[in-house]
């Protein structure tokens, strides 16, 4: 008989034991999720900041605009084609030192961001501006700017109609003479 509730009394240290992992598993688990939640904020707090706008409002990095000026020109002339986005692409690894991979992803965001921002000239217009008021750049990296959207426009030959339309309206608003 002793034997049996030594057995019993065995099982029954082993399940408080076990009942007291599962809860320090439980507490550490709960830890983790704050560290995370913390280590979070201040992504979480920079998207709820931007959270509320949409388009052409969350842009506020220069390169972002100029990537959308040079979506905008070359989407002037029909659908974006291969050799604009390349033209595209070589104009941001060169001048913006980004990687490709880099380049890829912020024409990608670039083009997420212009999907819904209306029409072409409206959108250049602002991008234009938005460039033109950015701190650090000054007339050389606006006429840079410019010959990056001569680049892309010339990218499948001969500039369109639409496209010139749209670099003469960059140029007027940017203040520099043809």
């Amino acid at each position: 008989m002793h034997i049996l509730i030594a057995i019993l009394s065995l099982l029954a240290a082993l399940a408080v034991w076990y009942w007291r992992l599962r809860m320090l598993g439980r507490i550490a688990r709960g830890g983790v999720e704050v560290a995370e939640t913390v280590a979070n904020l201040p992504r979480r707090i920079a998207f709820k900041r931007k959270s509320g706008k949409s388009g052409l409002q969350i842009v506020d990095d220069p390169r972002e605009a100029a990537t959308i000026l040079m979506l905008q020109v070359a989407q002037a002339g029909g659908a974006l084609t291969e050799k604009q986005k390349i033209s595209i692409q070589t104009e941001i690894v060169d001048n913006f030192e980004f990687s490709e991979t880099e380049a890829d992803e912020l024409i990608e965001h670039a083009q997420w961001i212009s999907e819904d921002a209306g029409k072409p000239h409206a959108t250049v217009s602002r991008m234009t501006d938005f460039v033109q008021h950015a701190p650090g750049l000054g007339p050389k990296e606006i006429v840079d700017l410019d010959s990056m959207l001569v680049s892309v426009s010339e990218a499948e030959g001969s500039p369109e109609p639409a496209q010139l339309d749209l670099l003469a309206l960059f140029r007027r608003k940017a203040g520099l003479r043809v």
